[in-house]
């Protein structure tokens, strides 16, 4: 058996950008043949030579589910579900992922998220932001030079508060929940999203 070293598997990954598993074990496999091994890799995860982690698709996933009780030993008041999106079911299977799933779970119950993104947020409602955002930095009497970045704060906060990723992460807020995926997807070297979410609250 050939000798499989830490940098044959980096080459492998930045290569096809599979994980770092699929690209050890695809050069065990092939014996230490990088060309080979990139042939498996292909073949069984679906990864292209050269293509960015943000370019596939993450079509592989679980769906996690989370009950919060406010009160230990009473029945849960807050529920969640979250579906999260790997590319290969070798991720998805790991506890770590699953980890991943209850973790943003847990965050949607804290800090209950509107939306996902930017982009599912109502382009009307922007407008309105942006709006009320610049007619009250004038009516304060601020600087027209600087009236656009201070909409353009005001509307950072607003995402903020409403847009899942853009959310300080509930349990370490120095990092936001999307920078949580990113650390995420550089460990595994697969795209990792957060593709649907819904959160119920008994009375809400």
């Amino acid at each position: 058996m050939p000798q499989i070293t830490a940098a044959d598997v980096k080459r492998l990954r930045e290569a096809t950008g599979a994980g770092m598993m699929d690209c050890k074990r695809a050069l065990v496999d092939a014996d230490g043949d990088f060309d080979r091994a990139a042939d498996l890799v292909r073949e069984r995860t679906g990864a292209k030579m050269g293509d960015r982690v943000g370019d596939r698709t993450a079509s592989e996933g679980i769906v996690h589910a989370y009950l919060h009780a406010p009160t230990p030993g009473l029945p849960p008041k807050v529920g969640v579900m979250v579906e999260l999106n790997c590319e290969t079911d070798f991720v998805a299977k790991g506890d770590a992922f699953r980890e991943l799933a209850n973790a943003i779970a847990m965050h949607i119950a804290a800090m209950r998220p509107a939306v996902i993104d930017e982009t599912e947020v109502d382009a009307g409602q922007i407008a309105h932001e942006r709006e009320f955002a610049e007619k009250q930095a004038r009516d304060e009497g601020k600087p027209e030079h600087i009236i656009d970045k201070i909409v353009e704060g005001k509307l950072a906060a607003f995402y903020k508060e409403r847009v899942l990723l853009n959310q300080p992460y509930v349990r370490d807020d120095k990092r936001t929940v999307r920078q949580l995926l990113d650390e995420f997807q550089r460990t595994s070297g697969e795209k990792i999203a957060v593709s649907r979410m819904a959160r119920f609250e008994i009375g809400a």
